[in-house]
């Protein structure tokens, strides 16, 4: 590499790099603003972080305060002043519950979050992040609210940690374990990969344990979908169950191992001495309607909430024409290739149709094995046709995406994108463009049935 400036010429990505926080001065001097403006992307920011705010702009400023109180409840900043002492300090401060108190006299949780918050503005949404350590500075709750802060205002973000709470916010192939006497990370692919950065970590089964132990809320999923499930959840609810340190999550499998949930309570009471409120959440698969009002009742006769998607699995709710379309053509312009709406639209419709005919027999058959299992006399070629009429009654009104196996479609769209354009979407991207409006009823039905039994 010749330069910095060769460098920027060969690859023009703006990177936003947060030096080093510290605690704030206790008294601040107005300071020549061409050396504050030199050492507002170092080290020293934060001594001169006053003399920061007081040279931008009122707008930027109120964009600053607005971001702060976004994500910090019941926090209101306000600009910075002299305070007409001889010779002059610069003050801020900020309101919190009726009470005005000056920067330095917060925590410095709370000064290291105005801090980045400070940093964040710096860039903007095509713009990449670089974070050492936030979790040095921020407890477990603001550690989850810094990593979506992130995600959601930087196209890309690297975030170097030894935090659990961030490495459970992260999809799994987005977290590189780092370790010494290696020429690389290691992308994590898998559960025992989760478990090893765990262990690295320092947390065990033990501490698993003892969360289970001071449980107050449970949330029992089939599979890995607590991630995607609180995505859905963060889009609709501020402050949503699955955000609380005290919900735990815990995967039981499918519906053949229903007794496990029913078992929970029991556990609980005898183990714990404790009433834990417990939501189980079910795919639907290929099940017919009647078979998943049969399994429902016989859930809630345990005590427990049970719900089942309407959707085939919680992937199927991603599967919304605007945000996937979005997801597709933002990933294409990242590779610099242009794809229409209509294009996306198309592909996705190719890719759909493909699976048709295999989800029509895997609903078929699972509608003739729940008829022989309840010995209901009917004909099988009646319960075929039953099982034909209610599957096209789905694709004919919601589309592929109730029935369709969500997550063998994502697979094979991104067959189909890296085959036609060179490119892949995530489900993190295309979670990423949705708004409340594209959410699905039963999803926010899900949403309020989950945080209403679990308030």
């Amino acid at each position: 590499m010749k330069n910095k400036s060769f460098f920027s010429r060969c690859f023009p990505e703006r990177v936003v790099v947060v030096p080093t926080l510290s605690q704030f001065e206790e008294g601040e001097k107005p300071n020549d603003p061409e050396y504050v403006r030199s050492v507002e992307y170092t080290r020293l920011a934060a001594r001169n972080f006053r003399n920061i705010w007081r040279n931008k702009s009122p707008a930027e400023f109120e964009e600053f305060r607005e971001l702060v109180s976004a994500h910090w409840p019941g926090i209101e900043v306000h600009a910075p002043e002299l305070n007409g002492r001889y010779p002059p300090q610069i003050q801020m401060f900020f309101q919190e519950n009726g009470l005005h108190r000056e920067i330095y006299w917060s925590g410095f949780g709370f000064q290291a979050w105005l801090q980045m918050m400070t940093h964040f503005l710096r860039g903007e949404e095509s713009d990449i992040l670089v974070l050492d350590e936030p979790d040095v500075y921020l407890h477990a709750d603001l550690q989850r609210r810094l990593f979506h802060v992130a995600k959601k205002r930087f196209k890309q973000i690297f975030i170097a940690t030894h935090s659990a709470e961030l490495m459970n916010e992260a999809n799994a192939a987005d977290v590189i374990l780092i370790k010494p006497g290696l020429v690389s990370g290691a992308r994590i692919t898998s559960d025992a990969g989760y478990r090893s950065a765990h262990a690295l970590l320092g947390s065990s089964e033990n501490a698993d344990f003892a969360r289970l132990a001071r449980a107050k809320r449970i949330v029992a999923f089939e599979g890995n979908d607590r991630t995607l499930f609180k995505r859905f959840e963060q889009k609709v609810l501020k402050g949503g169950v699955l955000s609380d340190p005290d919900t735990l999550s815990i995967k039981i499998g499918g519906y053949e191992h229903w007794h496990r949930v029913d078992n929970l309570t029991w556990m609980f009471k005898e183990l714990f001495g404790m009433e834990a409120k417990i939501v189980a959440l079910f795919d639907r698969d290929y099940r017919s309607d009647a078979e998943i009002d049969d399994f429902q009742r016989r859930l809630s006769d345990s005590g427990v909430v049970c719900r089942v998607l309407q959707r085939k699995e919680l992937e199927n709710y991603l599967l919304e024409t605007e945000p996937l379309c979005a997801a597709i053509q933002k990933a294409g312009l990242r590779r610099e290739v242009r794809i229409s709406e209509r294009e996306a639209q198309d592909l996705i419709a190719t890719v759909a149709e493909v699976h048709r005919e295999d989800c029509l027999i895997n609903i078929q058959s699972f509608a003739t094995k729940y008829s022989s299992l309840k010995r209901d006399g009917r004909d099988p070629s009646t319960v075929l046709k039953t099982a034909k009429i209610e599957f096209d009654q789905d694709w004919s009104t919601i589309g592929f995406k109730k029935r369709i196996g969500g997550k063998q479609f994502l697979i094979d769209l991104n067959v189909a994108l890296r085959d036609k354009y060179g490119i892949n979407i995530s489900n993190a991207m295309i979670a990423d463009e949705f708004e409340v409006r594209h959410v699905d009823d039963d999803m926010l039905s899900i949403l309020g049935l989950v945080n209403s039994a679990l308030s």
